[in-house]
């Protein structure tokens, strides 16, 4: 049986993989894990030699990661390129997404636009799941954390069905996830986002009067919660949705 963790979040030694680490959420992510001590894998279609260039400056060490999340190919490789530079990944956080256009009626959605917002956000999200898998099997455990939407929780503020779809798609992998990977000791939790000030939600009628704090929300209001599901406080905690949105959704 495990000992309750107490004390300080420490990081030290630990591993990470971080999708879309480029600007956003994903930036703001790869650099609060750092703070706490730990190396930081950048992943993104996007240059984040930027990002990988701060960790370092930090004392940590960073690899920076040209990968597109649609490709197993490319997915395949980038975490090789992870195992074969540190040996192994404890924390993955899967931080990759685009809105789609969010205006589109409905019958004037047409199939390529739903499938390239599925093939990034879903599909990207299995494909870095199933290359990290073995390994956290192998080591004895892990953290996952899947970046899902408050769009996935309640059917979108002004999201689209596509992205909407796509989110609850990855709230329900996550679950998956979580239970089969509980003998394994792979712990497998969803933060679920509010609107967020990032270049994704960029000249989208997002207004900080909808949520209770009036305010949106900054990428470091989730990459806090980023750091407490991956770090030995959250070591009782598997399976869950947890809401960072400003008191939009209270469930």
């Amino acid at each position: 049986m495990s000992a309750p963790v107490s004390g300080a979040i420490d990081l030290s030694g630990r591993r990470a993989l971080v999708s879309g680490a480029a600007r956003g959420i994903g930036r703001a992510a790869a650099l609060a894990l750092a703070r706490e001590g730990a190396d930081v894998a950048c992943l993104d279609i996007l240059d984040c030699a930027e990002t990988a260039g701060l960790i370092q400056e930090m004392g940590r060490q960073a690899l920076a990661i040209e990968t597109d999340v649609r490709s197993p190919e490319e997915v395949s490789a980038g975490v090789g390129q992870v195992l074969d530079a540190w040996g192994g990944v404890d924390i993955l956080v899967s931080s990759h997404g685009i809105l789609g256009s969010s205006r589109t009626p409905l019958p004037e959605l047409d199939l390529e636009e739903w499938d390239r917002v599925q093939e990034v956000n879903l599909r990207g999200a299995f494909l870095l799941l199933k290359a990290v898998w073995p390994a956290m099997q192998a080591q004895g455990g892990g953290k996952v954390v899947f970046l899902g939407s408050i769009a996935g929780r309640i059917g979108g503020v002004l999201a689209g069905p596509h992205y909407c779809g796509s989110k609850g798609g990855v709230h329900a992998l996550a679950k998956w996830a979580a239970k089969n990977g509980a003998a394994h000791g792979i712990l497998v939790n969803t933060i679920a986002p509010g609107p967020i000030a990032t270049p994704m939600i960029a000249g989208e009628p997002y207004r900080p009067d909808m949520s209770p704090l009036g305010r949106l929300g900054e990428p470091e209001d989730i990459a806090e919660a980023v750091v407490f599901l991956a770090s030995q406080a959250s070591n009782y905690i598997t399976g869950i949705v947890l809401d960072v949105n400003g008191g939009i959704l209270m469930a």
